[in-house]
């Protein structure tokens, strides 16, 4: 499943990002990501970035680097084949929100191979470049499926589809317009010599970008792409050294080497650095470019972070939401505040440590803990998905926190003494049941709903890690409010539960 234009300034091109291991299908949800800004909010996930590039002698240029997953896409059955719809719209505006670029594409995705269509990472990739004065500027990327009608009533009535946006600042102001000076850094999947059939073709080079600057488990080698801009050079030619470096997150330099290079004519040269990467552990990362004069001092200086991902799992679309559970299950409120703030490769690398620490068999293979919350997200998904993954649902939750419960008394229609009113008189406070039941509208309450009932405090992964102890058994009320099968909490006898 490959499509290739050849790419051009403000217009899209698209190509397969061929990696192949499979998660299991489902929508996505719009777990905020503070820290993985390149990680799209909203209902469908994908991955962008912005890089700054001179555009001749006053103007500068973002390109816009976009990835979606072929799973977070619906293809539908047409004829003998599957096909996607995505439009892909990027904006571009002045901190006080003048647009001064903005570019929208509608694309058609086809395939013959169904697995292909629910693979997440296989992917379509997408650029788009566009020109604006040199100065600091916002941007939003935002891409919807066109097969898939958002959830809610207002967003069906209005037509709107399911979609995701990305938003950040781009600076391309005084300090790429020096001579000399250095680009943004493009990170890229692979970087080949360009011929007549590249995709993404960047001076002498075919640069396949690579938003999420995810590297470890997929990718051990760390690619970049990125430009020198100086004066022309004299007749006899001009002589540059760079020297690439990544740093830890304390900023320590963990890796260092120089490169050369000779510029004959021109203001602008394209080049590449890649760095072998299969020795660094998880974790958060920095690559620092720094052109250097004779006495090999720094006279420009460019740098961008990547993050290191060892587990297959945080690899996946799901992973920011299942980090997410995860946090919420085994940390306090503050804890998984603070938690979510991290990057990709940081939270792999706090979480593996917290699995490790509570890990009841260190010495053995397998954490019976860590399989205990992956069964229970398991179950969820398989029991308690509607519109979203079960372990996104109310139910997903409660279920994932404390276990299975000790008892379950659902009514899918419920009548006459089987009502909710009549059910939770006795079993939970007269004032929260009022408010459960709404018995002053004077309508019979036929909502479906479940009661669950722990006669103690259940079995909670870390227990009772952010919680008062539960003596008197725990009850959870989840009502069917619009009779499509998504059961909402509407009441929990535990207090602080979130």
């Amino acid at each position: 499943m490959r499509r290739r234009f050849h790419p051009a300034p403000a217009a899209l091109a698209s190509v397969a990002l061929l990696v192949s291991l499979a998660f299991p299908a489902g929508a996505s949800v719009g777990v905020e990501t503070p820290g993985e800004p390149n990680v799209s909010t909203g209902d469908l996930r994908f991955h962008a970035n912005a890089v700054a590039y001179r555009q001749g002698a006053s103007d500068a240029r973002a390109e816009f680097f976009i990835r979606i997953p072929y799973r977070e896409i619906r293809f539908v059955p047409t004829g003998d084949r599957y096909e996607g719809r995505l439009r892909v719209t990027v904006e571009l505006s002045r901190e006080g929100g003048r647009r001064v670029g903005y570019e929208q594409k509608e694309a058609r995705l086809q395939s013959t191979d169904l697995a292909a269509t629910q693979d997440s990472l296989l992917g379509e990739v997408y650029t788009v470049g566009l020109v604006a004065p040199r100065g600091e500027y916002r941007f939003r990327v935002t891409v919807e499926d066109m097969n898939v009608a958002r959830r809610g009533l207002i967003y069906q009535m209005k037509n709107k589809k399911r979609q995701g946006e990305v938003r950040g600042q781009i600076d391309m102001g005084g300090w790429m317009f020096a001579d000399p000076a250095l680009s943004g850094i493009e990170f890229a999947w692979s970087v080949r010599d360009r011929t007549p059939e590249s995709s993404f073709g960047k001076g002498g080079y075919d640069v396949l970008p690579h938003p999420s600057a995810y590297y470890g488990l997929f990718r051990d080698v760390v690619s970049a792409y990125y430009e020198i801009y100086d004066a022309p050079p004299p007749p006899e030619g001009r002589a540059y050294r760079v020297r690439s470096m990544i740093l830890g997150s304390a900023g320590d330099t963990l890796m260092e080497s120089i490169d050369s290079l000779r510029a004959a004519d021109g203001t602008a040269w394209p080049h590449v650095v890649r760095a072998d990467v299969a020795s660094l552990p998880t974790g958060h990362y920095r690559l620092r470019l720094d052109l250097l004069d004779d006495a090999d001092a720094p006279v420009a200086t460019t740098q961008a972070e990547f993050d290191m991902l060892w587990e297959a799992e945080s690899w996946s679309p799901d992973a920011v939401n299942l980090y997410d559970i995860a946090a919420s299950t085994l940390m306090t409120q503050t804890e998984a505040d603070g938690f979510r703030e991290l990057s990709r490769g940081a939270k792999e690398e706090a979480l593996g440590k917290l699995w490790r620490s509570i890990d009841p068999t260190p010495d053995t293979a397998e954490n019976e803990l860590k399989r205990t919350f992956q069964d229970r997200v398991d179950y969820a998904n398989a029991h308690y998905t509607v519109f979203q993954k079960g372990m996104f649902s109310d139910r997903g939750h409660v279920w994932i926190q404390f276990g299975e419960p000790d008892e379950i008394r659902i009514e899918r229609i419920p009548v006459s003494d089987r009502t909710l009113g009549v059910v939770a008189e006795g079993q939970i406070p007269k004032s929260s049941k009022d408010l459960l039941t709404r018995p002053d509208t004077g309508i019979a309450d036929s909502r479906p709903y479940e009661i669950w009932t722990y006669q103690l405090s259940g079995r909670e992964v870390v227990p009772r890690h952010r919680m008062n102890d539960v003596s008197g058994g725990m009850k959870f009320v989840f009502v069917d409010e619009h009779g499509y099968g998504e059961y909402t909490l509407r009441y929990s006898s535990v207090s602080g539960f979130r």
